[in-house]
């Protein structure tokens, strides 16, 4: 028997696998895929063969021993790829393939574990477990072309690499059976077929994934028209929202999740919302059962006076007046000495020009006075803490401009 001596290629094999090997490992340790796992250990085991191969040319080493242990290697290696194969088609390969395989190679482990070399029983031996490995080629060919034939996705993009890569195997043993001579070509049949498997077993994931997604967001935006009210996120734009409740609706439902809201229509909505990541959240809007719809601007034609230090809670306190229909003016932190003068005052504190106008005894030209924070004194006609919600704003306007 004869045995080519092809080290380099042996060696450009076993690297190219070891590549192949660690890269199907870490995906397999990453997303705990069996499939890939056995795809790394049948890449592992067919690398080694071939090192002991190129090793094997070494006059130091027994030319006998290599033998057997290449052929143990190679045995392995194809039934790990079957065990690969097995999980890539539950539906058309038996669970049980990997182990019928296994018990078929049984002439190889009494080949190079029990029997001398060479002689009559070790040839037959040798025949006895080639047939394994040309039956096996055969069922899997025969069962990735059903599967192709059901329209399964592997079947279609892995059968004609099935059948091209079982050539080598084939060249291989009928170089064995019928010249005697012994060529090391299954290693690039496993190098073609291990990419070919993982690349489609990769395209099938992202596959079911990209699938997945589109299937979530079209139940996301059903349960969304489900939903009785506005749904919403608030790191995204929603112009409903923004329509209801002006541009800070964002802000104020990441401000005060639990307050309730009232809405450019003059109705309250209740906000459902839970917390999305550290700040954003996502939620619905619904109006308030038994609410009577409030007056649609109901400061429409009145002029707003807003005095507050704090530029955060100014800005909301103007979204919100604006959206009631007023005429917002900025006094700062100094009121002006001379009119025109507003109808109406949010301050921080009591101003000095409503001392002024005390003084002069000219408290029909007093402005309605909401103080919002700091210490009670006497004069406001409202006094609100700073931060008040929104519903209490409202209802709190409306009284007082219906009293006064």
């Amino acid at each position: 028997m004869q045995l080519l001596d092809w080290p380099f290629l042996d060696a450009l094999q076993m690297g190219a696998l070891a590549v192949l090997c660690i890269n199907f490992t870490a995906d397999a340790l990453a997303r705990r895929d069996r499939t890939m796992g056995w795809l790394a250990l049948a890449c592992l085991l067919v690398g080694a063969r071939h090192a002991v191969l190129a090793l094997g040319t070494l006059p130091t080493l027994n030319p006998d021993l290599v033998d057997r242990a290449q052929s143990l290697l190679a045995a392995f290696g194809f039934i790990a790829l079957c065990a690969a194969l097995t999980r890539l088609f539950p539906g058309h390969i038996p669970a049980k393939f990997p182990r019928w395989i296994a018990f078929g190679m049984l002439p190889n482990y009494l080949r190079n574990l029990v029997l001398p070399h060479p002689g009559l029983a070790d040839t037959w031996m040798h025949h006895a477990y080639d047939l394994t490995y040309l039956v096996g080629c055969g069922l899997i060919i025969t069962w990735s072309l059903r599967a192709r034939q059901d329209g399964d996705p592997l079947g279609r993009r892995l059968f004609l690499t099935l059948l091209g890569v079982a050539l080598p195997v084939v060249v291989e043993i009928a170089a064995f059976s019928l010249f005697d001579l012994k060529v090391r070509l299954s290693g690039l049949s496993l190098l073609i077929l291990a990419m070919a498997i993982g690349n489609t077993w990769q395209w099938l994931v992202v596959s079911t994934l990209e699938a997945r997604v589109r299937g979530a967001e079209t139940e996301v935006e059903a349960w969304r028209n489900l939903i009785p009210g506005k749904a919403f996120r608030t790191d995204r734009p929603s112009p409903p929202m923004e329509e209801l409740f002006g541009t800070t609706w964002a802000d104020r439902i990441r401000t005060a999740p639990a307050a309730a809201m009232i809405g450019t229509d003059g109705i309250p909505y209740r906000i459902q919302s839970r917390l999305l990541d550290r700040t954003e959240r996502l939620g619905w809007c619904e109006r308030l059962d038994g609410s009577p719809p409030m007056n649609h601007g109901f400061l429409s034609g009145w002029t707003v006076g807003l005095g507050i230090d704090d530029a955060l809670e100014s800005s909301r306190l103007q979204s919100l007046l604006r959206a009631w229909g007023a005429d917002v003016e900025f006094w700062g932190t100094v009121p002006p000495r001379e009119g025109p003068y507003p109808s109406l005052l949010l301050w921080a504190r009591e101003p000095s020009i409503l001392a002024v106008w005390r003084e002069a005894d000219l408290l029909r030209r007093r402005p309605r006075w909401v103080q919002l924070g700091g210490p009670a004194t006497e004069g406001p006609h409202v006094r609100l803490e700073s931060g008040v919600p929104e519903a209490q704003l409202w209802q709190t306007l409306q009284d007082l401009l219906s009293h006064h």
